[in-house]
């Protein structure tokens, strides 16, 4: 291997070393209407502070979404279970549909980041949120 070669292999070897592979798997789903959806947010639940989203067709009891090359780092993570094509909000301006956020957070009040703070590791990092 030439030297150009090796460099690139020491290049992708670290990129790689950064990624990984977040599962969220979101337990309690009331049913299979609509979708289900995560931000993993990396300064607040605010949506442009969420480098990562994904979504799922949604189904009664638990649905799995994985994303792949996810930096690995501090987020805290949102889900909700959207069953009518937007998302509902109370007067308080948490979701009135079903929703969890990591480390099962902001069930009474709104949710603190902080406190919803995980980390993602090399590799694979699962985290599990109850929806309610």
């Amino acid at each position: 291997m030439g030297r150009v070669g090796w460099i690139l292999g020491l290049v992708l070897m670290a990129s790689s070393a950064q990624a990984a592979t977040l599962t969220i798997r979101a337990e309690g789903v009331g049913s299979a209407q609509g979708m289900v959806y995560a931000g993993i947010c990396d300064t607040s639940f605010d949506e442009s502070s969420c480098p990562y989203k994904s979504r799922e067709t949604a189904k009664a009891g638990t649905v799995e979404l994985r994303l792949r090359d996810v930096r690995t780092g501090s987020y805290s993570i949102a889900v909700f279970h959207d069953t009518n094509g937007k998302l509902d909000r109370n007067f308080v301006g948490l979701p009135s549909e079903p929703y969890g956020f990591s480390n099962n957070v902001g069930r009474r009040d709104p949710p603190d980041f902080e406190a919803a703070t995980i980390v993602v590791r090399e590799a694979s990092t699962t985290v599990v949120i109850p929806i309610r």
